[in-house]
């Protein structure tokens, strides 16, 4: 979409979010730090009830129907944005779903994993402190993956979130406390994980004080899509990402 071609609305890029129903923190977070000319649509996936195994892969059966809806709108790059299914689905489920999705769309695609992933290789990362909201039970899968992907962790906790609504909630301190929890020595940055983790208020401040990059989900689905969208803009307050 070039030239006359492209809508009023979304001329420095149109991207295209497919969030989960319970997420009240990706949208607003991704609005509130759009470069000028930058137009963000979402179509949310239901999701109910607590954060389970069995909840994540029956939202995951919509993400076709959604990223439908989307091509509809127009859009630039197509965003799956949701990162626990990445813990939940099979190995591979990341790229296989991604590379599917363009294939048949024929727009370039991006998960909230393989968004973390390019944001950890630009940075040169490869030890991280990792934290997450997660359930125990779930949080547990995310060390294992990390590890499997050539990655080393050096300390990681969670909150320990079981209600899918309650994690829009957790407060600036609560994800300081977090962060303060984590063993960081050696390590090359912190990783926040989950879409609906409101992090964006905390990002410079945890930089400032750990002497670290901040990597968290939404920042890095950001940054993704702009540069998917051919917009290299740096944003202020969203860490040494956006401004390195």
């Amino acid at each position: 979409m070039t030239g006359a071609d492209r809508p009023i609305f979304g001329a420095a890029g149109r991207i295209g979010v497919v969030v989960p129903a319970n997420n009240g923190v990706l949208e607003p977070e991704l609005w509130s730090r759009a470069p000028q000319g930058v137009a963000v649509y979402a179509t949310r996936m239901l999701a109910r009830g607590d954060l389970t195994a069995d909840a994540v892969r029956k939202m995951e059966r919509e993400v076709d129907r959604a990223v439908d809806e989307l091509c509809a709108t127009g859009v630039d790059v197509l965003l799956i944005a949701d990162m626990v299914t990445t813990f939940i689905m099979e190995e591979g489920w990341n790229e296989t779903r991604t590379s599917g999705v363009a294939a048949r769309t024929g727009v370039p695609c991006v998960s909230a994993w393989t968004a973390l992933a390019a944001a950890m290789r630009a940075l040169g990362v490869r030890r991280l402190a990792l934290g997450t909201p997660y359930p125990r039970g779930i949080h547990a899968l995310t060390r294992p993956f990390f590890e499997r992907a050539g990655f080393v962790v050096t300390g990681d906790d969670t909150l320990d979130i079981l209600a899918m609504a309650d994690v829009p909630r957790v407060t600036p301190e609560r994800i300081q406390g977090l962060v303060a929890s984590l063993d960081r020595r050696s390590a090359d940055a912190v990783v926040l994980l989950a879409t609906d983790l409101p992090t964006f208020a905390v990002i410079e401040s945890l930089e400032a004080s750990t002497g670290l990059p901040v990597l968290t989900s939404n920042q890095t689905l950001l940054w993704r899509a702009l540069r998917a969208c051919g917009n290299q803009s740096a944003i202020p307050g969203l860490g040494r990402l956006f401004t390195r």
